[in-house]
């Protein structure tokens, strides 16, 4: 069972990891700080019964022993690395969340959860100058020679301090991420901006994280007196360079509603207070979720500011200093998060786009990936008073639950009878002993391939085990619905259709059908509820009233088999 409190603890035992006590999170990468959230996540883990190890790129992996390091698991994780006087949420939230999992596995029983926790090291960048150190090595965009370029404040290069962590630049292509390894890769993060908090959004699913494209430009313009020099003689680098940035911020919103473009840097030489500027150095980071949407972005800044350069008599350089597409993560993936939250009680989620980069986009080439947010207060990130709701973060902790302990078609082939009955006995309402025979048709291709197997287990049944499947299903809106004893399949099924829903006529006008047929046919009314609505279901009695007991129980069985392909989608993944 997730439970909030858990995560809470968590979260504050590795908020006090901080070199900066009482003015935010600040973690260094391989700092003591860093080690010490690091060395209290491991112990955790340890506690857990799992096995830890650090690859060589500075990455630390945990799984649960029983598992081992060689069978397919689900990835997730985050970083505990912040910026200078950061807050306690950005990349802990996700950190926390993997560590809940593994320990609610335990505390289930569940010895051999597919799951792999993973820290990045240095995802953030301040440390060493660039950021996603750990997750671009992991992968090999980084190799040994880059990573001796890249130094800390104190003049270590990245190998040196983080040998004692695991790096190793002679291992590096060695141990690069394995993808075979992995059945996909989930990271929860805080949003980092106000558009879920302010609208009271619990949880989101990231359809794409935001490319960029950074340039460094340079006006030039000519140094003169202020008050002696005409303003239709002056050549004034700080004028063109303001105009250059008010016509981007007016032209973003014709790219796109999601395209965003910031000026973060602006130098202004001689920034005297009585001379004309003749040089301005500023930046441009320019963001999208789609890559003709940074191209388009590229060329209109381009024009401005050469446009506006030409007009005024300046000089302009723009030179490209970064440029990362935009990483669109799997569908499929994303579907089936979608899928895990409704079963956890949380659909249906709002899709959204990352506008900040992470060790996900990284991944994603390599790995299925998704991410899922939680709203962070007023947007605020990268700041003491970041904050998210720790029940939140639970809410997406149950989903990603709901995720990795489904099996796919091959994990399902890997179990013994019991854990295979008690994984699908329930697709066929009280009935088993269907799963039990079509255990020792293993394996199975696909989950169309096990339904298939398990409805034939019915068609080769005899006609009392064919009528005791169907009588075990209830009434729709009977005394079971009334006195809250469903199946859990049963009663989500019947309030998809409306059923949880009625007025008084209409449930005397189940009532009423409920025993006709019943009289008629010896056995309840089934109907694939998921597939309907009251008003459909309520339109079906009077028609099917009017069958013979061998089509109607025919067509009792045809919705039995419909409503076990739904149930079956619910609890195994294809591969």
């Amino acid at each position: 069972m997730i439970r909030a409190d858990r995560i809470q603890h968590d979260i504050e035992a590795i908020a006090r990891c901080t070199e900066t006590p009482g003015a935010g999170a600040t973690r260094p990468t391989f700092s003591p700080a860093w080690a010490n959230a690091m060395r209290y996540v491991a112990e955790q883990a340890r506690s857990m019964d799992c096995q830890l190890k650090s690859d060589a790129a500075g990455n630390t992996h945990a799984r649960p022993a029983s598992l081992g390091w060689n069978r397919p698991a689900w990835l997730c994780g985050s970083h505990v690395d912040t910026v200078p006087h950061g807050g306690d949420f950005d990349g802990v939230a996700g950190i926390v969340v993997a560590l809940e999992l593994l320990r609610s596995a335990k505390e289930e029983g569940i010895p051999a959860l597919p799951l792999e926790l993973i820290i990045f090291a240095e995802e953030e960048g301040p440390t060493f100058g660039l950021g996603m150190i750990g997750s671009r090595a992991w992968v090999g965009e980084l190799g040994a020679d880059r990573l001796r370029d890249l130094h800390n404040a104190a003049g270590e290069t990245y190998i040196d301090a983080g040998q004692p962590f695991g790096v190793d630049g002679n291992r590096l292509s060695d141990d690069r991420i394995r993808p075979q390894r992995y059945l996909g890769f989930v990271e929860l993060h805080i949003e980092q901006g106000p558009a879920m908090w302010r609208n009271d959004q619990r949880l989101a699913i990231v359809r794409s994280i935001a490319g960029r494209k950074q340039y460094a430009i340079r006006i030039g313009g000519d140094a003169n007196h202020a008050g002696a020099t005409p303003m239709n003689q002056r050549r004034d680098a700080l004028c063109g360079a303001a105009e250059i940035v008010l016509e981007i911020e007016k032209m973003m919103p014709e790219i796109s509603s999601e395209a965003v473009a910031t000026v973060g840097r602006l130098v202004n030489h001689p920034n005297a207070i009585n001379v004309v500027p003749d040089r301005v150095e500023f930046t441009v980071d320019l963001r999208a979720p789609q890559d003709d949407m940074l191209l388009r972005g590229d060329i209109e800044i381009r024009r401005l500011a050469t446009e506006i350069c030409r007009r005024r008599g300046l000089t302009c350089e723009i030179g490209l200093t970064e440029a990362i597409n935009a990483c669109p993560l799997n569908a499929p993936l994303c579907q089936r998060i979608s899928t895990a939250a409704r079963l956890a009680g949380e659909s249906p989620l709002p899709i959204t786009v990352s506008g900040a980069l992470h060790d996900s986009a990284v991944i994603a080439p390599h790995v299925p990936t998704a991410m899922l947010f939680v709203p962070s207060r007023d947007g605020i990130s990268h700041n003491p008073a970041e904050f998210s709701r720790v029940e939140d973060i639970a809410a997406a902790a149950r989903v990603v639950e709901q995720l990795v302990r489904r099996p796919t078609i091959t994990q399902l082939n890997e179990l013994d009878q019991n854990q295979f009955v008690s994984i699908c006995g329930g697709s066929f309402e009280h009935s088993p002993w269907i799963a039990e025979r079509a255990w020792n048709n293993r394996p199975f291709a696909s989950v169309g391939d096990l339904h298939e197997k398990l409805t034939r287990v019915v068609a080769e049944s005899n006609m009392e085990e064919k009528l005791s499947l169907v009588r075990a299903h209830p009434d729709l809106v009977g005394k079971l619905a009334r006195d809250g004893k469903l199946t859990r399949e049963s009663s989500t099924e019947q309030s998809a259709a409306g059923l949880n829903r009625l007025s008084p006529d209409e449930i005397a006008a189940f009532e009423k059908f409920n025993a006709e047929y019943r009289s008629k046919f010896g056995f309840p009314f089934v109907i694939c509820a998921r597939q309907n609505r009251k008003e459909a279901i309520l339109e079906a009695f009077p028609r099917r009233l009017k069958n013979s007991r061998e089509t109607e129980l025919a067509a009792a069985l045809a919705e039995v088999f419909k409503i076990a392909r739904l149930r079956l989608a619910d609890v195994v993944w294809e591969n």
